[in-house]
């Protein structure tokens, strides 16, 4: 099987509609071998770098034969190098050929994609994000603060709800072109998804058919698929920080979606299959 994304690889909205079928999460996912082929991208956001991830390491586990193509154009397929795309998956023994690109160092890359599986290490990473901003210089300083905050509740909210076999993943960026710079964090797991999770709780069975209802749902106050009228408090507070101008959280899980922008507008949608959660909060720098 060979996934082609578009040669503007934003996110899971970007994968063909035909894959939706192969969830790697599932016990019925038969493929032998599975090449994701980002050789015609020419732009691959962070949330993208997540899917590859997941996708790839959920196929691996599987027991698939993976390979990533890496893009042809060597600026795209050096970013992804540099943060640290083709290491970690070369570290799970996905096969990546990026022989001859050239060494570059991005300053705007303030966290390097890192897997983490527990909430320590969620906690150690929110740490290490907050130093990292404040050491790169860059940007305006008084978003440091905001964006630690969001990156500690995403990485939270994964490492306690997901139950992902291949653990969790986040990635922190100064990222767009002049003029148009945001910040954006985004923590990927390949869990049980909204969905799933929010089921645990016999109050929302009825209420949640699809996967972009059941974010939808996620996203207010005090849901949780706990029970504990104390918890659910993480995914509602990331989305009550979009009212400034030019915010949005953008999630995405199973086949569903769902963007909170400025306005506080929810916008849920059916989409391409993402296996697991991704959340990536983007905010104007």
């Amino acid at each position: 099987m060979i996934i082609v994304p578009g040669s503007n690889f934003v996110h899971a909205g970007n994968i063909p509609a035909r894959y939706d079928t192969f969830d790697p999460r599932a016990d019925e996912f038969a493929e032998t071998e599975v090449v994701v082929d980002l050789r015609g991208c020419e732009i691959v956001h962070p949330p993208a770098i997540l899917w590859c991830v997941v996708y790839l390491l959920l196929a691996s586990q599987r027991g698939a034969s993976c390979t990533l193509w890496v893009p042809i154009n060597t600026g795209v397929a050096s970013y992804l190098r540099d943060v640290g795309l083709f290491e970690l998956l070369k570290s799970k023994q996905i096969d990546v050929d990026d022989r001859g690109l050239p060494a570059v160092s991005s300053s705007q890359t303030i966290l390097s994609l890192t897997q983490f599986n527990t909430e320590t290490e969620a906690e150690q990473l929110t740490n290490d994000t907050s130093e990292h901003l404040v050491d790169s210089g860059i940007g305006s300083a008084n978003l440091y603060p905001i964006m630690t905050e969001n990156f500690a509740e995403l990485a939270m909210n994964a490492a306690q709800h997901s139950k992902s076999s291949i653990g969790s993943f986040g990635l922190v960026q100064f990222f767009g072109s002049e003029g148009k710079r945001k910040f954006i964090c985004a923590v990927a797991d390949g869990g049980v998804g909204i969905r799933e999770s929010l089921m645990g709780n016999s109050a929302y069975r009825e209420k949640i058919p699809y996967d972009w209802t059941a974010i939808e749902l996620a996203s207010r106050e005090r849901i949780s698929g706990t029970g504990n009228p104390n918890r659910g408090i993480g995914l509602y507070g990331v989305s009550e920080d979009m009212h400034k101008p030019g915010r949005q959280l953008i999630i995405h899980s199973g086949i569903g979606s769902l963007r909170i922008n400025e306005n506080l507008e929810f916008r849920a949608a059916r989409t391409r299959l993402f296996p697991g959660t991704l959340a990536s909060v983007w905010i104007p720098a």
